[in-house]
């Protein structure tokens, strides 16, 4: 059984970067628990299956439309410019909910509260470090 995206850790992300990029360059599958996607539902802890988007659909309406003129009537559009048309088509198309601009004493708040949370990380990583000194002072008294 192929080892989850979730259950990788920062270490093995960097050594095994080729095949995780492989994993995730063509994703079908997305988790609906951690919200990772991958090409495979192996690699995932609740997978659920990717819907085919408009886009597709958009794409082979433009393949269509090509078939329905003659080639000498317009020129033919790149694939890039089919697919940037198509993405237009889906933002016009979708029901699509802008963010909301955040204000400055919203800004200001986010900001502190940003900086509460590295402070609480520090502290709590330094904690972590006392009692590994004092896991490895104990585990090296025992072997005395």
């Amino acid at each position: 059984m192929a080892k989850s995206l979730c259950k990788y850790r920062r270490v093995e992300i960097a050594d095994k970067f080729a095949v995780i990029s492989k994993i995730v360059s063509e994703p079908q599958f997305v988790c609906s628990s951690c919200a990772r996607a991958a090409s495979d539902k192996a690699y995932l802890c609740k997978p659920s299956a990717l819907k085919v988007r408009k886009a597709v659909k958009a794409e082979s309406a433009v393949a269509e439309d090509d078939k329905l003129h003659k080639v000498g009537d317009h020129p033919a559009l790149t694939p890039a410019a089919q697919a940037h048309l198509a993405a237009i088509d889906l933002i016009e198309h979708e029901d699509i909910v802008a963010r909301p601009t955040v204000t400055k004493k919203q800004a200001k708040q986010l900001k502190k509260l940003a900086k509460k949370k590295h402070k609480k990380l520090k502290k709590a990583a330094k904690a972590v470090q006392r009692y590994d000194k004092a896991l490895q002072k104990a585990k090296d008294a025992l072997r005395l």
